[in-house]
């Protein structure tokens, strides 16, 4: 089918199934197929406009759906969520992503090369299958980015590692528990599903969402562990921060130590009070010199003696 002309004439057949699904529709399109597959107002506008949670709606002959993908058809560095808005009844599956949707050009690719395997089975087993290739996705990243928190947490025990290990870990942080968000919700959404609560879902492929299910289950637990993989990245950080301040202190103080002695001698030397030898005795200056030189040499092999250097 190419055309909603099309669409129209086969939404008059009780034998087929359809799938339609629209790319970027314009409002134009979105009434006209709310007109021929008889589709509430509100969802229609829901499909475009707003970013709702995920979540589903049972209408009279259909149920709505709100969904999250993360790919587009180029995968991108930073966390992207893409709608997609699913309407799905006993004999037809429409989907409406403002986006194109790596996931449903998958499946969709899959129906064009074996029909027999996916839509004559049921239009709620490609509803299945979406919702399937999405949370793999979810996976994908997942695993994304544990590969990119290792990282960091390898370079947070470097002890002249700058705050961009901090800062990446801030971005990764915020990307997770928006992936997080995303994976309760939908999780949230599938539940009723699996259930059995919707007369447009057969047992058997409630049984499979709930598989589906299980792996948003992993995802929210695969998350709160990265989140005290940032935790630990964090206080490797502040530690190191910490060593090397100390590590300063511990250098500036024997400086100091050093300086301390040699300040007295000249001192004493200088005040207008007879000496020996006497100010004004060519050896002076340099037996004072030599007096500072063996005093900072003896504090030295003191210090590294007790191992402070």
């Amino acid at each position: 089918m190419r055309s909603l002309d099309e669409l129209a004439d086969l939404w008059q057949r009780e034998d087929v199934r359809v799938w339609v699904d629209l790319e970027s529709p314009t409002d134009d399109d979105l009434r006209r197929l709310g007109e021929i597959a008889g589709l509430d107002e509100e969802a229609l506008d829901d499909c475009l406009h707003g970013e709702q949670q995920p979540r589903v709606d049972e209408f009279e002959g259909y149920i709505f759906l709100v969904l999250y993908g993360l790919y587009g058809l180029k995968e991108q560095e930073d966390l992207d969520p893409h709608k997609l808005a699913a309407f799905c009844g006993t004999r037809f599956l429409i989907t409406v992503g403002r986006q194109p949707l790596l996931s449903v050009r998958q499946v969709r690719a899959r129906c064009g090369r074996h029909p027999e395997t996916l839509l004559v089975r049921g239009v709620d087993v490609v509803l299945f299958e979406i919702i399937d290739t999405m949370v793999d996705y979810y996976l994908h990243v997942i695993d994304r980015y544990e590969d990119r928190l290792e990282a960091l947490e390898e370079q947070s025990f470097d002890t002249e590692v700058d705050e961009e290990v901090l800062e990446q870990a801030a971005e990764v942080r915020r990307d997770l528990l928006e992936l997080r968000r995303l994976a309760v919700a939908q999780r949230h959404l599938l539940q009723p599903v699996t259930k059995g609560e919707y007369d447009f879902i057969s047992e058997t492929l409630g049984q499979q969402l709930s598989h589906v299910c299980d792996h948003l289950s992993q995802v929210i637990d695969s998350v709160d562990s990265l989140r005290e993989t940032i935790v630990s990245i964090r206080d490797n950080y502040h530690a190191g921060l910490t060593r090397r301040t100390n590590e300063i202190m511990t250098v500036l103080t024997l400086y100091a130590g050093i300086m301390l002695p040699l300040t007295l001698v000249a001192g004493i030397y200088g005040m207008n009070l007879p000496l020996w030898p006497p100010s004004n005795h060519p050896a002076s200056f340099w037996g004072v010199l030599a007096m500072m030189t063996v005093i900072a040499g003896l504090l030295l092999a003191y210090f590294r003696r007790r191992k402070w250097l």
